[in-house]
């Protein structure tokens, strides 16, 4: 039997590098231990290492980026595409409305896109407008603009009213968003690798149920952006298909379902497949825990929960639709009805 594959795939760190190239030297006859402190030998033996383990930590991961399996960061990017022609999707910037309320005389006219910048001070991410307009005076006057997080992901994602300060000073302005912006996250390794495995449903003649997962996960094909997880489930005997669809904190947009709706109906069904797009209806989980943590860590009990809420999120954002054991009980309740 041969060597698992991840055993070949090690990279060998700069102590290792020069523990062997001073166990060459020795078995050479070069008396290694007599080497002072700033010896020159022995400096550029820990020079070379250095460069070694650079050049080692390159030439391991282009190996590793041959088996979609290994491949990681950059260099899966890369595999993906040349490989299976499939794009990373790229994170996307949290965007939604905020409404300008004028609470003295002030004329603020002309305001123009990138004018403004906005804060949330629940999460201290900023934010600037996209549309402009003119906010007459008031008190009571308002200006609907849209605006745009100045980072991407889901670190500047900011719930309903969450966007709530004004960095630009506008005098006797304030600022609110009524509906929440949802930046997510660029697309993580492993679900890179699933679709380019649901690449190969996508070039078969016969549907199979992967080209709807495939679909439906990729912006380019479905145009709905805020999907990360699908699940199909199809009828044999009727051709009836249906695709149910999640993002990263469980159900999506209307506009998304249109979107994959449109898709999956031209570019995934057959001629004798009904297929149906389905929300996902989201479950509150109860999290109990108590965690107990060395003063030596020296974190503040906010920073921990705080991290610890970050976890839970990544956790069940990663999770299948209907959970894992759902899954397992669907795949078997499959198996069985093909056996009968």
């Amino acid at each position: 039997m041969g060597l698992p594959l991840a055993t070949q795939l090690i990279q060998q760190t700069k102590a290792q590098i020069y523990a062997f190239a001073l166990s060459v030297a020795e078995a050479v006859g070069v008396p290694v231990t007599s080497w002072a402190t700033g010896d020159p030998t022995r400096s550029l033996y820990h020079l070379l290492s250095e460069v070694f383990a650079v050049a080692e930590g390159v030439a391991h991961d282009y190996v590793r980026s041959a088996f979609l399996d290994y491949a990681t960061g950059d260099w899966l990017t890369l595999t993906a595409k040349q490989g299976f022609d499939v794009d990373r999707v790229e994170a996307t910037f949290a965007g939604t409305a905020v409404t300008l309320t004028n609470n003295g005389g002030g004329l603020y006219d002309n305001i123009a896109a990138g004018d403004l910048t906005f804060r949330s001070s629940a999460t201290g991410k900023t934010y600037h407008n996209t549309s402009g307009g003119t906010l007459a005076s008031g008190p009571g006057t308002t200006l609907d603009v849209d605006v745009e997080a100045d980072e991407p992901g889901s670190a500047s994602s900011a719930g309903a009213n969450e966007i709530d300060e004004l960095v630009t000073t506008l005098l006797e302005v304030t600022v609110a968003n009524a509906v929440a912006a949802t930046g997510i996250d660029e697309e993580s390794d492993p679900d890179l690798r699933a679709r380019c495995r649901l690449k190969l449903s996508s070039i078969s003649p016969l549907a199979p149920k992967g080209i709807y997962d495939y679909v439906a996960r990729t912006p380019a094909l479905s145009g709905a952006t805020g999907i990360t997880r699908s699940r199909t489930i199809g009828e044999g005997d009727t051709g009836d298909v249906t695709l149910y669809v999640a993002g990263p904190s469980g159900a999506v947009s209307a506009g998304d379902i249109t979107a994959v709706t449109d898709a999956v109906n031209r570019l995934a069904a057959s001629l004798c497949d009904t297929p149906t797009v389905s929300n996902t209806s989201n479950v509150v989980v109860a999290v109990t825990y108590t965690l107990w943590i060395y003063a030596a860590v020296g974190k503040t009990e906010a920073e921990i929960t705080a991290a610890v809420e970050a976890a839970l999120e990544a956790m069940f954002a990663a999770r299948p639709i209907g959970g894992d054991i759902i899954r397992r009980r669907l795949d078997t309740d499959v198996m069985l009805k093909n056996r009968a």
